[in-house]
């Protein structure tokens, strides 16, 4: 375990380390940054930066690993584990990122944002029963989303349930007009005999 006065010279270093991430000097603040763990390995404001740092300077997978290192400091952390997750469906790691924002929901289960961002990682996963199922979790707490409620109807235009998708996009409309032009391509085609293959691709019309 760090010493007092070890604690107070990482605290120093993260100062000086914010201060060159201010000035876009990214190898230098992570040198210092290091140094700090090397006095504090477990101190929470040093990994904090050390992501940040990574996420400037374009590594991702660095901030992934420092993220793992603070949520075994700190693993209840909902949003640690959101911004793992939000990183990791960036990255096209879907599986990881769906699995760190259910933690990050399960930690914090009233955090509209996120059953929103969970169900369009379902959606684009292709694993419709689990995005309706967060969708209609967003809508209890946030009735007038209209992008919930678009995203719903495209999860009933997947499962050919054509009166369900109608309904959910037209509320959907009168909640924010504007998702009038991301579903005019194919609100128009439901009472078209040839939906089945004249429709866009689903994953590829969500909203978000």
């Amino acid at each position: 375990m760090a010493s007092q006065s070890q604690n107070k010279e990482a605290d120093v270093l993260v100062e000086q380390a914010t201060s060159l991430i201010e000035k876009k000097l990214y190898n230098e603040a992570l040198s210092k940054l290091e140094h700090g763990l090397t006095m504090d390995p477990k101190n929470k404001r040093v990994w904090e930066e050390i992501v940040v740092c990574n996420l400037e300077m374009g590594k991702p997978k660095k901030a992934i690993e420092a993220l793992n290192n603070l949520l075994k400091i700190e693993p209840n952390s909902s949003a640690m584990w959101g911004d793992k997750g939000l990183i990791h469906l960036l990255l096209n790691e879907n599986s990881q990122g769906i699995e760190a924002i259910k933690e990050s929901l399960r930690i914090q289960p009233r955090n509209v944002h996120k059953w929103e961002l969970l169900a369009n990682a379902l959606i684009a996963d292709d694993r419709w029963d689990e995005a309706v199922d967060a969708l209609e979790k967003s809508l209890d707490l946030n009735p007038n989303s209209a992008v919930t409620w678009y995203n719903l109807a495209v999860c009933y235009l997947y499962y050919e349930d054509f009166v369900s998708a109608l309904e959910a996009v037209e509320y959907a409309i009168s909640i924010q007009p504007s998702l009038e032009d991301l579903a005019e391509p194919w609100m128009g085609l439901i009472d078209d005999e040839s939906i089945e293959e004249t429709y866009p691709s689903v994953p590829g019309i969500a909203a978000s």
